[in-house]
């Protein structure tokens, strides 16, 4: 464990360092160029030696990574086998080729349970152990890579361009030029301005109709052709 509290170590140092950077920032407009400069300079400097540090061990932890997992790997074939042993114990105690009060019996399953639980503690403490070395050299990729910790931005939504508008606009148009359209009836005797439905004009009485007016001069000449 004292190489993983080593990096831990060198992670914590990286991170109070791009913090004083981040302030450093933050701080540049209030501060002398000159000042500024060897600041942000030094404390490069120290980050840089952090990171080349922690690159150096991470080798090493990849190396003790794969130990342990290739450890792992063994011991759960010994716990497999340790496990079908107690079954196979047990199964055979059932079928009568044992007796279950047979004392020296009786010891070889204890032994054998023990065994076996044994193995699987043992397991468990290494499972563990590899997670948090997995999780440290997660930290140690993203802090040599330089990655960074904020969240991306997300992207701008594209702009919808909606290819109807104009002809949209064009309909509401020829909408309103039908809404304003003149229903009104001028007179054809008098020209005086009669509102819609109007049969007669208000002003001289004369028929509003084209078709009357018509039918009466019709009639007109009807009426003069028998006179004569």
């Amino acid at each position: 464990m004292a190489l993983e509290r080593k990096i831990q170590d060198l992670l914590a140092r990286r991170t109070e360092l791009a913090e004083r950077l981040s302030n450093l920032e933050a701080m540049k407009v209030e501060t002398n160029q000159r000042v500024y400069s060897r600041i942000k300079g030094d404390y490069d400097d120290q980050l840089n030696e952090v990171l080349g540090k922690l690159g150096a061990e991470k080798g090493s932890l990849e190396a003790k990574v794969n130990d342990l997992t290739n450890k792992i790997n063994e011991l759960e074939k010994k716990h497999q086998n340790e496990s079908d042993l107690v079954e196979e114990l047990q199964i055979r105690a059932r079928l009568r080729e044992h007796d279950e009060n047979d004392p020296s019996f009786q010891k070889e399953l204890d032994s054998a349970t023990s065994a076996r639980n044994a193995t699987a503690d043992e397991l468990d403490g290494f499972r563990s152990e590899l997670g948090d070395m997995k999780k440290v050299l997660r930290d140690v990729e993203e802090a040599t890579q330089g990655k960074s910790s904020k969240p991306s931005k997300a992207k701008p939504k594209k702009e919808v361009v909606d290819n109807n508008l104009d002809e949209l606009d064009l309909d509401d148009d020829i909408d309103l030029e039908d809404e304003d359209e003149d229903d009104t009836v001028a007179c054809p005797s008098c020209s005086h301005v009669n509102p819609p439905q109007k049969l007669f004009c208000e002003e001289c009485g004369a028929a509003l109709d084209e078709d009357e007016n018509m039918d009466d001069e019709f009639d007109l000449l009807d009426d003069g052709d028998l006179d004569l």
